[in-house]
């Protein structure tokens, strides 16, 4: 299936990272899944670039807010879409989401909920495959 729409997800918890890929992957995405950035960065200098890409925020080696500056550094991967999953739900780190993010949804979180806001985002990327996503709302 080469329309397949590729997710990548980063989370160093790997129950959480194991069950969005399944029920994912059921869906019918592509699904690239790391337990930490350097695996990720590295699949993104091989050319694999997701459609959309699930960040963590605390990881231990690098967290989701510094693969998040590293992607906004490179013109191939500034434009892809970020969901983050995070814990915290303070104004600054809200604002943070928001700034930074298309979306970001508190853990525990339910997978419906999360795979709804994926399906928003990648029905506006497909209406609209040119326009930068500002936030999703999702």
């Amino acid at each position: 299936m080469a329309n397949k729409k590729r997710i990548m997800i980063v989370d160093d918890d790997k129950d959480v990272l194991t069950s969005i890929r399944q029920i994912l992957e059921a869906s019918g995405y592509k699904v690239y899944s790391f337990d930490n950035g350097r695996d990720c960065l590295k699949k993104l200098k091989e050319g694999k670039k997701p459609t959309l890409m699930v960040l963590d925020i605390m990881m231990p080696e690098m967290s989701g807010w510094e693969i998040q500056r590293r992607l906004k550094e490179n013109p191939q991967w500034s434009r892809i879409p970020i969901i983050f999953l995070t814990g915290r739900d303070n104004e600054t780190a809200v604002d943070m989401y928001k700034r930074y993010g298309i979306d970001w949804i508190k853990k525990p979180f339910d997978i419906n909920e999360l795979k709804s806001c994926i399906e928003r985002i990648l029905e506006y990327i497909g209406r609209y495959p040119k326009s930068r996503i500002k936030r999703c709302y999702c």
